[in-house]
C-alpha cells in the first residue's frame, strides 16, 4: 500500500500531496526566516556605512546606525579625580556593531585607543574592565543607547548596557580641536551576549559629535520686549538680527527684527542707542574686531536707510568678542556670543 493511501485510509479527507506541498513550504519559510536572521547578524544594516572620521574594528559588521544634525551627548571626563558626565553639543553620529567571534573586548578597544591617538586625539578619559567598575563609568553611561538617535528601535541596541554591568566593559572619550571647534569621539565595549546568533561577539558603542553651527534668528524680539529690556538692563541682544557666514551681509530674515528696533526708536523720538556687534573667540581678534564693526553699521545703515530712523540717533560700535555671555568652548556659547544689541546712550 502507498503512502498515499495509508493516509487515505485512516484521514479520508486528508489531501495527501497538499499536504506534502504545505509542510515543504513551511519548511522553505522557516529556513529563509534562519537566513533572513542570520543575516541581521552577519550583514551590515542597509543603509548604513563608517563614519568617515572612524573605521569599524576589521570584521566587525554595522548593526545599527542613527545621525542627529544637532543635538546634546554626554561623554565622561575626568574632574577633581572623578569621573563625570559633560555635555557635548553638536552634529552626532550613532554606530553599534557586533566584533567578530574570538576577538576580545580588550583587544578591540586597544585598536579604537591607537586610531585615535594616531589621528591627532587627545584622550579625555579611558578606563578598562578594573578601573572602569571602580569608578563605575557603565552605569555612567548604561542609557547612552537608549537615549541615541537611531534609524530604527531595537531591544539589543537599548540593552548594549543593561543594568550597567555587562562583562568585559572598556570606555574612552577623546577630543579634537580645529577652527570649526571640537570633535567629540566616545566608544564603549562590552562582552558579547550569551544569547546566539552573537553570542561571543563584542559589542562596541561608537559616538562622535563633530561641530556645527546652530541656525539662530529663527526668533524675532517685539518691540515692546526690546523697550521693556533698554528700560530694565540699559541694553538687550537681539539674535533675529542675522549676517551671512564670515560677512556683514544681513539675511533677508532679519528684517522682521529690524523692523521691531525701528518701532522702539520711532515710538521714544528722544531715544539714541549704540548698535553694538559682538563675535565669539574663533579666528584673530583683529579679523573679529573688525567684522563686529562692519555689521554694527550694517545694522546702523539698515535702520536709517531702509525703516526711517534718523542716523544721528544711532551710533555704530563693534566690540569683537569682548564681552561674551557664555563660554566659547561650546558651540552653544560660541551662538550665545555672536549677536547684535541695542544699548543705550
Amino acid at each position: 500500500m502507498s503512502i498515499n493511501k495509508i493516509f487515505s485510509h485512516f484521514m479520508p479527507s486528508y489531501d495527501v500531496s497538499a499536504r506534502a506541498s504545505a509542510c515543504m513550504l513551511a519548511l522553505l519559510a522557516g529556513a529563509l526566516g534562519q537566513a533572513s536572521a542570520a543575516d541581521q547578524y552577519n550583514s551590515d544594516r542597509t543603509g548604513g556605512a563608517d563614519h568617515p572620521l572612524l573605521s569599524r574594528y576589521q570584521g566587525s559588521i554595522l548593526y545599527m546606525y542613527g545621525e542627529s544634525p544637532v543635538g546634546t551627548a554626554q561623554a565622561v571626563v575626568q574632574e577633581k579625580g572623578k569621573a563625570l558626565m559633560r555635555p557635548v553639543e553638536g552634529r552626532i553620529s550613532n554606530r553599534l556593531y557586533w566584533g567578530p567571534k574570538g576577538r576580545s573586548p580588550l583587544e578591540i578597544f586597544r585598536n579604537y585607543q591607537q586610531a585615535l591617538s594616531a589621528a591627532g586625539f587627545q584622550i579625555a578619559y579611558a578606563c578598562e574592565t578594573a578601573k572602569c567598575d571602580t569608578e563605575r563609568v557603565q552605569p555612567l553611561i548604561e542609557e547612552t543607547p537608549r537615549q541615541a538617535v537611531w534609524k530604527t528601535r531595537d531591544s539589543l541596541v537599548d540593552s548594549t548596557f543593561n543594568s550597567g554591568s555587562q562583562p568585559g566593559f572598556h570606555y574612552l572619550s577623546a577630543r579634537k580641536t580645529s577652527p570649526a571647534g571640537t570633535t567629540w569621539v566616545t566608544v564603549a565595549v562590552a562582552g558579547g551576549f550569551p544569547d546566539a546568533p552573537v553570542s561571543g561577539r563584542v559589542r562596541q558603542f561608537v559616538q562622535i559629535v563633530e561641530p556645527a553651527q546652530v541656525e539662530l534668528g529663527k526668533v524675532s524680539v517685539d518691540a515692546r520686549q526690546i523697550e521693556g529690556g533698554l528700560k530694565r538692563d540699559g541694553k538687550i541682544a537681539l539674535y533675529g538680527v542675522t549676517f551671512a557666514t564670515n560677512k556683514a551681509d544681513l539675511t533677508k530674515q532679519s528684517d522682521a527684527q529690524l523692523g521691531e528696533m525701528a518701532q522702539v526708536l520711532k515710538t521714544a523720538p528722544a531715544m539714541k542707542v549704540f548698535i553694538v556687534g559682538h563675535t565669539d573667540n574663533q579666528g584673530e581678534f583683529q579679523a573679529n574686531a573688525v567684522l563686529s564693526q562692519k555689521r554694527a553699521e550694517a545694522v546702523a545703515v539698515a535702520l536709517s536707510s531702509r525703516f526711517g530712523v534718523a542716523s544721528d540717533r544711532l551710533v555704530a560700535r563693534g566690540v569683537a568678542n569682548l564681552a561674551p555671555v557664555a563660554s566659547n568652548e561650546s558651540e552653544q556659547g560660541r551662538a550665545q556670543n555672536r549677536r547684535v544689541e541695542m544699548v543705550l546712550r
